[in-house]
């Protein structure tokens, strides 16, 4: 089990915009000791294997599926500050308030297992 969190999240996007989202991921039951807690916050853990879907949060339709098969257009990439990814607002409709789930692939299972955390947003009319 994991903490996840999106900590740059806003509450609203606008549809032509290219936007980066960062995860925060750390194990459940995580216990500083006394040198973690003088840090300013623990080091996120890399996923190797992360892919992301967006669905419209008033009929759960998903928008964009988890893409995990030949077709990695949803997975996650990862650098020295952790998982991100990039998303195009463009194919999201103005109005609705939409949610990011992620699917993490565990080798204990060999199989891609959906982590229970949701992050909402809205899709906000253009700016004048």
């Amino acid at each position: 089990s994991y903490v996840i969190t999106m900590p740059k999240l806003k509450e609203g996007y606008f549809k032509y915009s290219k936007e980066r989202f960062r995860l925060y991921v750390r194990e459940k039951g995580w216990s500083p000791n006394i040198y973690t807690v003088a840090k300013t916050k623990p080091a996120t853990l890399l996923i190797q294997s992360a892919s992301y879907k967006v669905f419209r949060t008033s009929d759960e339709k998903v928008v964009i599926p988890y893409n995990t098969g030949s077709d990695n257009s949803t997975m996650l990439s990862y650098d020295s500050e952790g998982n991100y990814f990039d998303l195009d607002m463009t194919m999201l409709e103005p109005g609705y308030t939409f949610a990011f789930q992620f699917s993490f692939y565990e080798d204990s299972t060999g199989a891609y297992r959906e982590q229970p955390n949701i992050f909402k947003f809205r899709m906000l009319e253009e700016e004048l």
